[in-house]
């Protein structure tokens, strides 16, 4: 439509603004609501994985430095605790159950270990470190007697470059129940799976070798 005078155009926008107006401005304001919030987001993101980064960095600092005790693990378990409930969707978070299972191995305590990396499976099931947690749960759940729930973890269908260390483990697992047919089963296919993906596990050729298997045959 084209207009005859500039008064025209003047009353024709002023209709359109009455028409268009108060949608065209809460169009403008939602967007800017949504760039804004989005912004907001990520910021509040990175300012949780910088804390639970600090947090974890004073865990390690507790835990190995020169001045590390035995009661420092009070101030350890605290620390990691405290990430685990605070910061449960970060990465550190899962770093220090990850920790907390170390210990516990190392002293003996079994069922917490179990415990702390059923923690990250139920929590993050699918990240980078998964295929790690279920290799460290099936050897713990193994010595714990549950082998066939170890074994169930060890799908090598999902554990990508750690396709050796799972056959491995299922290896150790048949040898400790007296199933040495499995266990050289298992062992022959962790040694394909080794070749294949140039990953080197020195003590799986002890294992072999344990059991009478050669090298050259396999």
């Amino acid at each position: 439509m084209e207009y005859r005078t500039e008064e025209e155009q003047v009353a024709a926008l002023k209709q359109w603004w009455k028409d268009n107006g108060n949608s065209l401005i809460i169009g403008i304001g939602l967007a800017l609501a949504v760039v804004f919030g989005w912004k907001m987001y990520q910021q509040n993101v990175e300012n949780t994985k910088n804390a639970a980064s600090v947090l974890y960095q004073q865990l390690l600092e507790v835990a190995l430095g020169p001045n590390a005790t035995t009661e420092s693990q009070a101030s350890v378990s605290f620390i990691a605790n405290k990430l685990k409930t605070e910061y449960q969707d970060t990465e550190y978070a899962t770093f220090a159950a990850m920790f907390l299972a170390k210990n516990a191995i190392a002293e003996k305590d079994l069922d917490s270990a179990a415990t702390e990396l059923r923690w990250i499976l139920d929590k993050n099931p699918e990240t980078s470190l998964t295929p790690l947690v279920k290799a460290r749960l099936a050897r713990v759940l193994d010595r714990l007697g549950n082998q066939q729930e170890a074994l169930a973890l060890l799908d090598t269908k999902s554990a990508g470059t750690y396709t050796a260390l799972y056959l491995e483990i299922k290896g150790d697992i048949y040898h400790r129940a007296g199933d040495n047919e499995q266990a050289k089963a298992s062992y022959l296919e962790a040694y394909k799976a080794m070749k294949e993906s140039g990953v080197q596990r020195p003590m799986l050729s002890l294992k072999m070798a344990d059991l009478g298997i050669s090298e050259e045959g396999a």
